[in-house]
């Protein structure tokens, strides 16, 4: 079964841009300062399109469309799209973003927290069919020479927000949301990335659904602490609820392992917060997971949380140098101290959490394992070929024909024959 189109390496950009024809204009501009007095004079269902170079200090500042009529920034030829060297979009309504490249490049003195392409404050945001374009630093430290560098997208304090279809690549971190609701994040490639794919705090109604997030490159001597998703309370006043994680591919591949959902609540477990800061309403349902560390799928205290028909593999070429099993084997993970809980139908080595809570559902789980051949479970057994095969390869882990998993109902459909 081939992995579907939304789920590949996405092409580089202009051909997957050839797939769309250029829009009629409205407004064509060459320079920034033809962009900047273009946006100032722009209205509901105008369309701004670039013509080929790079825009720098791009500020989008109280300008509005209409929620059926957006103001349109894109490129006027695919083949050539424009390159936005930096960009502030702040108290904005109805924007769509399209077909363009966000194109940090370093410079001397740039701190690894930087954010050049930041959405604050804002309302009805699109940005798709884009190119997030990162850079590595020189001349910072040894272990920071040669690795990506900044934030590939900032976001704070918006209401509607949707990431769809870009490929992000080569930053510290990838997308960076708090403080907003209303988000979709749908059917990006986020790779390459030194630390973390997607940050969240302070989100409320959060889709994350058929996103392709593999193979970082980590900086090995550091105290990085990667995550491919990765959601916190640290600082927050309100609790993260209404979020649904679907569908999605997140494989180290050839890359050093990194965690793959992590769910801290580290002002619960830390005693700083109670109940009135539990994560609310989780479903984290039908994704391929495979990583060589313990948290797979690691959630803090919770009350409504939902895990089902996930994959959560193993991938031994992303060990790192420890000598240490354990640490290697994604598994399920949630607070004892959690409620409303329900775990079933995935595909895992192991589950910690529950202790037959009465509120809780943990059944019909495919346990898996890889060291010992006689033992139930043993991947030799259950997958085509994932002892020998590419990770990269989702093929490598369909179920072995005639094996346990054969046209059984357990883990990620995308693996399903």
């Amino acid at each position: 079964m081939p992995v579907p189109p939304t789920l590949r390496r996405l092409a580089p950009l202009p051909a997957m841009l050839m797939l769309a024809g250029p829009a009629l204009a409205d407004v064509v501009v060459g320079t920034t300062q033809e962009l900047r007095a273009a946006l100032n004079e722009a209205g509901p269902g105008e369309t701004v399109q670039l013509k080929p170079g790079r825009y720098e200090e791009v500020s989008m500042r109280k300008i509005a469309g209409a929620e059926d009529q957006p103001i349109k920034i894109t490129s006027i030829d695919p083949m050539e799209p424009a390159r936005i060297g930096n960009m502030r979009l702040h108290e904005a309504a109805h924007i769509v973003l399209d077909k363009l490249v966000f194109d940090y490049e370093f410079s001397a003195g740039d701190k690894i927290h930087l954010r050049p392409f930041q959405i604050t404050n804002s309302q009805d945001i699109v940005v798709r069919n884009s190119l997030f374009d990162g850079d590595v630093a020189h001349g910072v430290s040894e272990n920071s020479d040669g690795f990506a560098y900044t934030f590939g997208l900032g976001v704070r304090q918006v209401d509607g927000l949707t990431v769809e279809n870009n490929e992000i690549h080569t930053f510290f971190r990838g997308i960076v949301i708090s403080s907003s609701q209303n988000i979709l994040i749908k059917n990006n490639d986020v790779h390459s990335l030194r630390m973390d794919g997607m940050n969240f705090s302070e989100v409320q109604d959060v889709r994350i659904e058929g996103n392709h997030i593999h193979d970082f490159d980590r900086s090995p001597d550091t105290r990085d602490h990667a995550d491919m998703i990765q959601f916190w309370t640290n600082r927050t006043k309100k609790p993260t609820e209404n979020v649904t994680i679907h569908g999605n591919v997140l494989n180290s591949e050839d890359g050093l392992f990194t965690q793959s959902i992590f769910m801290r609540n580290d002002l619960v477990d830390r005693g700083l917060a109670g109940e009135e800061m539990f994560y609310r309403n989780l479903v984290i349902e039908d994704n391929v997971i495979i990583n060589a560390h313990l948290h797979g799928i690691s959630i803090g205290e919770a009350n409504g949380v939902k895990i089902e028909n996930n994959s959560v593999i193993r991938n031994a070429e992303s060990e790192g140098k420890r000598n240490n099993i354990s640490l290697y084997d994604p598994r399920i993970s949630v607070s004892k101290t959690s409620k409303n809980v329900r775990i079933v139908n995935n595909v895992v080595s192991r589950i910690s959490g529950f202790e037959r809570q009465s509120d809780w559902e943990a059944h019909n789980n495919f346990m898996i394992q890889d060291r010992h051949q006689l033992q139930p479970g043993y991947y030799g057994n259950v997958f085509a070929n994932a002892l020998k095969g590419d990770p990269g390869e989702l093929s490598s882990f369909f179920p072995k024909k005639g094996g346990p998993l054969d046209g059984a109902p357990y883990g990620a459909s995308l693996l399903h024959r």
